[in-house]
């Protein structure tokens, strides 16, 4: 049990402002004992990579030494706002390059970043794709794990969907609550039955192809038939969604994503 469990089994829990000021103390604790051997941690070309992923300006006439101390300092100007200081701190995290001298590797800080949430007890998780890494707000963790975590995974042998998938899951944890989330959450269900059936056809299409595909395996028509009703009713959803251009509803977004995962897992399991 992490002191912050222990502090609710004692009725002195905290809230989400005062676990925002837990982790952000925590992992500047680290961040900051790093300083002493940081030299050789960040060179030139990270520290820029990092002012122009981040949209800083450069410090001039710095040391060597002197960049990942720079950086600290940056993190510590934007540690007033939990997501603002995430964003910055994936930023310094993907500014790197892995060399064989460094303390630290990029998956070493996210280790770190991980473990103080967790100690913490805020929801995000960490997630990586081949543009780097990102955090995503976590839900409820039991859905998160199963519909977003598991499903990724899964989805490593079906590479167009999971593309389609991680892009939608990028704009999510961003905050774009738009019509552009929910059509690419759509564009990857529709991708994952293409993929999987081995054609082109398109949502509408492959609805009645996933059931008949089941039935030849010999899954219940209890569970096969289901598809049909769920897959309309998500498309339903969905193109109510996307005639809007203005910013959309983020439960409504939040449901849409967990129906994706829903149905994916859905033929993935049997």
């Amino acid at each position: 049990m992490n002191w912050l469990d222990y502090r609710e089994k004692l009725q002195i829990g905290f809230d989400d402002q005062e676990k925002s000021k837990y982790f952000i103390t925590k992992i500047f604790n680290l961040l900051e004992n790093f300083v002493e051997n940081s030299e050789f941690q960040i060179d030139k070309v990270e520290y820029f990579n990092f002012c122009n992923i981040s949209g800083i300006m450069m410090t001039q006439e710095l040391f060597e030494f002197d960049y990942y101390n720079e950086i600290v300092k940056v993190l510590h100007r934007h540690s007033q706002n939990l997501k603002d200081f995430l964003s910055f701190y994936i930023a310094f995290v993907n500014c790197q390059n892995d060399k064989e001298f460094k303390t630290l590797k990029k998956g070493e800080y996210m280790n770190i970043l991980r473990r103080m949430l967790d100690e913490s007890n805020i929801s995000y998780e960490v997630l990586q794709d081949n543009d780097g890494y990102f955090v995503f707000p976590k839900g409820a963790e039991e859905l998160d794990d199963v519909l977003v975590s598991e499903v990724l995974l899964w989805l490593q042998n079906y590479p167009k969907t999971q593309k389609t998938y991680i892009t939608a899951l990028r704009q999510y944890a961003d905050g774009i609550y738009i019509r552009d989330v929910a059509d690419n959450l759509r564009k990857a269900l529709e991708t994952f039955l293409q993929e999987f059936l081995g054609n082109e056809k398109n949502l509408e299409t492959n609805k009645n192809e996933i059931c008949k595909y089941l039935g030849k395996q010999g899954v219940d028509p209890g569970i096969s038939g289901l598809f049909q009703p769920l897959i309309n009713a998500y498309k339903n959803i969905n193109d109510r969604i996307v005639k809007h251009n203005d910013k959309v509803d983020e439960k409504l977004l939040e449901f849409i994503l967990y129906q994706t995962g829903i149905l994916i897992r859905m033929v993935l399991a049997i």
